[in-house]
């Protein structure tokens, strides 16, 4: 099934190192604290990304990871930021003043010509990686300036910066391995570490995020190692996780990662609560002016222990795709505590919360600490037990969606339409066969799908769990910020995505549909394409249809029932469509247009509790 996607873009390198010194620069004027530390290592990602984007660059030029002058600046720089960071973070934050300055002097003679390809480290930006938890897995590991650190491209480049900084090391080299996901090779010059392999007394560290489905990037850099006469017993890896490699591994993977030593430091071990460094609950209490706030986990789909009576009424997660939460308790005060990504992204997102608060859509918006924004937590009835007219629900959808039509213009690529056609395609055969995935590649063989299209950040998400009805009678949409960024191919679209969805989720007969579709069009002042609406519906079922099948080969027995409950209503929509050849037709036909919509999803819990 084709559910993942990574969404690049071309940027001038020049402009990522203008914006970087204008980054550094308002860092001088930052008092100490947690907000000064954040924008430390922000500062550090974005140089990361261009670091990393200009080694790509050159990569791709020669074909082959060599040593160059524009490498050993670009990694001298990384480390000189890495030393700031951990010099902030063994503080506990109380540093003031500007970065050190040597950086704005290496920043500006970096040679920046040309393009590089930049896009948000899926670590930073949706699993709580800390570039900080690097700097204590070495500090940690016992090792030292006898340490060859090489960073595997893209995130691994600034991670490895952090190892050596930690470790007194000098500058990482980086490497980008290459070919099939789960069979990564390397094209490096062995020029990369001839210093240190007539050193017997030298180490080696790999740094990168992961492992992940099979291992293979950190395989193909000890494989390349190995191959140079380097005993695999010299040889460290710093993943991000001690879970090891997916189920795509293959023996010889499995039995590296078992020889060599691994180190690592999650987000709990390098923010210890009760130490002399300041924890998450500490961020939240200064955020929403506490001196004693308790903490809560609820990610992993544990939240919905807060809103459901029983587990039997449980709506299913993909826990891949859940991010951080917890709730925060202050005397009667609750909040949400979430990770929205660090740096420029989660900033943006916490703009748009604050956004969709003032719009009347979203919660109240404390603010954002080091990653985690912070929501006043909404009591209530989720949707799919709430009982609401489809009236009601079409009218604050149209409301809901053309404001996100008209005030959130997409600034980042998402899957085109024949990548959506081709995911389709592609799942639809896995889950029905070749002759229904042939049957829907005729159908998109004869639609004429717009040649451009205005995308925005799309919600993505619009399964009635996501929305609450408070006890105000308030219909609230959460988690509205992190779909259109996700780690899948979707990415930004047009709004008629929202729509289809809408339709797909909610049963939408014709008439509801095209009513929507008019009352986005009419409050957003922007047109919507019926047509593109339509192209979407069976991407839309595809695409759901690949997510909670590839999330229900994992989790315990409860959750594999609920989300094979999922993924079999889904495939029977497609077939449905497939059957009706596409044609916009309700896939319940209402006999009351005041049913309520909880008894639409009553289907699945039944499913689930059996």
């Amino acid at each position: 099934m084709i559910v993942y996607g990574d969404h690049k873009q071309t940027e001038s390198a020049r402009y990522v190192r203008a914006s970087a010194c204008d980054a550094a620069g308002h860092i001088a004027d930052m008092p100490s604290g947690i907000g000064r530390h954040a924008a430390l290592v922000g500062l550090f990602i974005k140089v990361s990304e261009l670091v990393q984007g200009l080694a790509d660059a050159e990569f791709e030029a020669k074909g082959i990871d060599r040593n160059s002058p524009q490498r050993i600046a670009g990694a001298n720089l990384l480390v000189g930021l890495a030393r700031d960071v951990g010099r902030s973070w063994r503080a506990g934050f109380a540093v003031d003043g500007p970065v050190d300055a040597e950086v704005p002097r290496m920043l500006a003679e970096l040679e920046c010509d040309g393009d590089i390809l930049t896009g948000a480290a899926e670590g930073y930006a949706h699993y709580a990686l800390y570039p900080e938890s690097y700097f204590v897995a070495a500090r940690q590991s016992g090792l030292d300036a006898n340490t060859c650190v090489i960073g595997i491209r893209s995130i691994g480049l600034g991670l490895a910066s952090m190892v050596a900084a930690a470790i007194g090391a000098p500058a990482p080299v980086s490497v980008r391995p290459t070919g099939h996901p789960f069979r990564r090779r390397l094209a490096a010059d062995p020029e990369l570490i001839s210093g240190w392999m007539t050193k017997p007394s030298a180490r080696f560290a790999i740094v990168d995020e992961g492992p992940g489905l099979s291992g293979s990037s950190f395989h193909a850099v000890v494989a390349w190692l190995q191959a140079l006469g380097i005993d695999t017993r010299r040889i460290h890896l710093f993943p991000s996780h001690l879970g090891g490699p997916g189920p795509a591994t293959s023996a010889d993977i499995r039995e590296a990662w078992t020889v060599c030593q691994k180190h690592t430091s999650d987000f709990e071990r390098t923010f210890p609560a009760g130490s002399a460094l300041p924890a998450l609950r500490d961020w939240v209490a200064r955020m929403i002016g506490r001196t004693a706030v308790s903490l809560m986990e609820i990610s992993a789909g544990e939240w919905r222990r807060l809103h459901y009576g029983s587990q039997d009424q449980w709506p299913p997660v993909h826990r891949g795709f859940e991010r951080r939460k917890f709730l925060a308790s202050a005397g009667r005060e609750k909040w949400s505590v979430k990770f929205v990504g660090l740096g420029e992204i989660g900033m943006h997102k916490a703009e748009t919360a604050r956004r969709l608060h003032d719009a009347g859509f979203g919660p109240e918006v404390a603010g954002l600490c080091h990653g985690f924004l912070v929501e006043r937590w909404i009591d209530g009835t989720t949707l799919d037990r709430a009982t609401l007219s489809k009236e009601k629900l079409v009218a604050h959808l149209a409301g809901y969606l053309a404001w996100r039509a008209a005030n959130l213009p997409a600034s980042e690529p998402g899957a085109s339409l024949d990548a959506l056609a081709d995911m389709a395609v592609r799942n639809t055969s896995e889950a029905l066969g070749e002759r229904r995935a042939a049957e829907l590649q005729t159908w998109f063989s004869k639609q004429a799908p717009p040649k451009t299209m205005q995308r925005v950040e799309i919600d993505g998400r619009l399964h009635p769990w996501e929305f609450i009805l408070s006890r105000s009678g308030t219909l609230v949409k959460t988690d509205a910020l992190d779909h259109c960024r996700s780690h899948d191919l979707i990415g930004c679209q047009n709004i008629a995505w929202d729509i289809a969805g809408a339709r797909v989720e909610y049963s939408l007969s014709n008439s509801a549909t095209g009513a929507l579709c008019k009352a986005v069009e009419a409050r957003a002042s922007r047109p919507v394409d019926a047509n593109l609406v339509q192209y979407y519906e069976p991407c839309y079922l595809a695409f759901q249809l690949g997510l909670w099948s590839m999330a229900a080969r994992s989790g315990d027995d409860r959750e594999q029932i609920r989300l094979a409950a999922a993924a079999r209503r889904y495939t029977s929509m497609l077939l449905r469509f497939l059957e009706n050849q596409g044609e916009l037709r309700p896939f319940d036909q209402d006999q009351s247009s005041r049913r309520s919509i909880s008894a639409s999803f009553s289907r699945i819990a039944t499913t689930s509790s059996r």
